[in-house]
């Protein structure tokens, strides 16, 4: 999710870069009591975004199923969320690797600290997690489902084409530069056009000024105003809409896994047990459809987190 949720929400906070809720509000309740140890109810800290929300509630119901009381809390941002995570006002909340990273690493080595979230989901984590420890949080192992900024193509033009890597995009792209649709920044910023042109050599012929993964985005796609244009990985639109993401191979984006960040003393083994399970369960296209079943088919995320967890076999 680069900085703040992904491409889109990097403007406003993140990814991404997000519930049902037991209580909503800007801030969490400064009167609450922090947890003094684990063994303790476990509140869940969730933004007003539809694949957090749907995560939080995967979160809450595999901890009761395994006795463990815990409630939903909608805030805000992740400004919000990680100081009351940090306090122990809320206990978990579901987060993105490389926008996490970024944030604690400013937080403890200054805003002008240089960024170590790379495309290397296991070195970004190890590089996260003795900041985490330094402001008492847990990071539990990432799951494989990201969602980040990412390059998408219909799949009749990847099929016609044999494209599946951005790699192939590039090499596509040299006897037929690419119509590229984005955000208007795009052409400016390092992880979009000048990231393709730089790390995949993709020649692009013309560029579009659309969304940030949008339904203008899509729209276009389907329609072939343009051939490639930046989503999400894990949105619903790109499952709805039969597109294909093009495997980013070389790392252009920063991993943005989806992870637990606890309050470290909260913390217990059946927690721990509990939600690396649910973690292991999730593909990025799997996030995908429970996305559309939220976004698009409207159903609820405590409907949609249960139907998963009950097909995982985890309830």
């Amino acid at each position: 999710m680069i900085p703040g949720r992904k491409f889109a929400v990097m403007a406003a906070a993140a990814v991404l870069l997000a519930a049902c809720s037991s209580g909503g509000g800007d801030t969490a309740d400064s009167s609450a009591s922090p947890a003094a140890g684990g063994g303790g109810p476990i509140t869940i800290a969730t933004t007003n975004f539809s694949e957090t929300k749907i995560l939080a509630s995967m979160y809450q119901q595999v901890l009761e199923a395994n006795g463990v009381d815990a409630s939903i809390k909608e805030l805000t941002t992740r400004e919000v969320i990680v100081p009351a995570l940090e306090k122990g006002e809320v206990q978990l909340t579901p987060e993105y690797l490389g926008s996490l990273t970024e944030f604690l690493n400013k937080e403890v080595n200054g805003a002008d600290a240089e960024q170590l979230a790379t495309g290397d989901a296991d070195a970004t984590f190890t590089a996260v997690t003795p900041l985490a420890e330094q402001q008492g949080l847990t990071l539990l192992t990432p799951s494989p489902a990201q969602d980040q900024n990412a390059f998408a193509v219909t799949a009749d033009f990847a099929s016609q084409n044999n494209l599946q890597t951005l790699t192939q995009l590039g090499e596509y792209s040299q006897a037929n530069p690419i119509t590229l649709g984005g955000p208007p920044e795009c052409p400016k910023r390092p992880f979009c056009q000048p990231g393709l042109e730089q790390t995949y050599n993709v020649k692009v012929g013309s560029f579009v000024p659309l969304d940030a993964g949008g339904p203008l985005t899509i729209q276009a796609l389907k329609q072939g105003k343009v051939n490639v244009g930046l989503v999400f990985s894990s949105s619903g639109s790109v499952a709805a809409n039969d597109l294909v993401v093009l495997e980013d191979d070389k790392g252009l984006q920063t991993a943005e896994n989806i992870l637990p960040a606890l309050y470290s003393p909260a913390v217990t083994d059946t927690i721990t047990t509990a939600l690396d399970k649910v973690s292991a369960a999730l593909t990025t296209d799997e996030l995908q459809l429970l996305n559309q079943q939220v976004e698009i088919d409207r159903q609820s995320p405590e409907k949609v987190a249960t139907a998963f967890l009950e097909e995982k076999g985890l309830l």
